[in-house]
């Protein structure tokens, strides 16, 4: 059982760490769409999120899966 915790411990981080990054490049595009302010790089942004939004998704599901983990392994470790 410890090293299911582990694995839920590792999950955890690697799922929201990867989570975070892949919102930051979202933000970051989002920036320069403004900072440009034409239609070309208003489409980029557009074409960001609508890329980033299924990935955003299943790295929050195997995030909150790996937490759920994560507590139900907690005695364990």
């Amino acid at each position: 059982m410890r090293d299911l915790a582990r694995v839920c411990r590792v999950g955890t981080v690697l799922s929201a760490t990867a989570l975070c990054l892949v919102v930051a490049a979202v933000g970051v595009v989002a920036f320069v769409a403004e900072l440009h302010a034409t239609w070309t790089w208003y489409f980029r942004m557009e074409r960001a999120i609508a890329t980033a939004t299924p990935v955003a998704m299943w790295l929050l599901g195997a995030s909150v899966a790996f937490l759920f983990g994560t507590v139900a392994t907690a005695g364990d470790a």
